[in-house]
């Protein structure tokens, strides 16, 4: 499966999240799971159903690819990183496919 998230550069507050805490947060994800692509700033807006506030936040689009099976502990590490970061929600995206594979060019 392959998983997508934004991880806001902004708490909710406006105040910055520092380079180093960015940092961690992709080690984190990247030694828990075998790797993860970081692949550069979005942009988005979310309005929250409950209460109508809107959000407009900057973003590191991060990927994991990771065995169906442990959707459960990457759910719950994305959730852990929004509280981390003061967040609402976090954006979360399972798409499953066929797999990849690494094609080892050293054979």
């Amino acid at each position: 499966m392959k998983v997508t998230t934004f991880i806001p550069i902004h708490r909710n507050d406006g105040s910055p999240v520092s380079p180093e805490e960015l940092q961690e947060i992709s080690r984190k994800v990247w030694e828990r799971f075998g790797g993860a692509t970081l692949e550069g700033r979005v942009e988005g807006h979310w309005v929250d159903e409950q209460d109508g506030q809107h959000y407009q936040d900057t973003s590191l689009k991060l990927t994991v690819v990771s065995e169906p099976e442990r959707l459960p502990e990457l759910e719950q590490l994305v959730r852990e990183i929004g509280r981390q970061l003061d967040q609402k929600a976090m954006y979360f995206e399972v798409k499953y496919f066929d797999g990849v594979r690494f094609l080892r060019t050293d054979e």
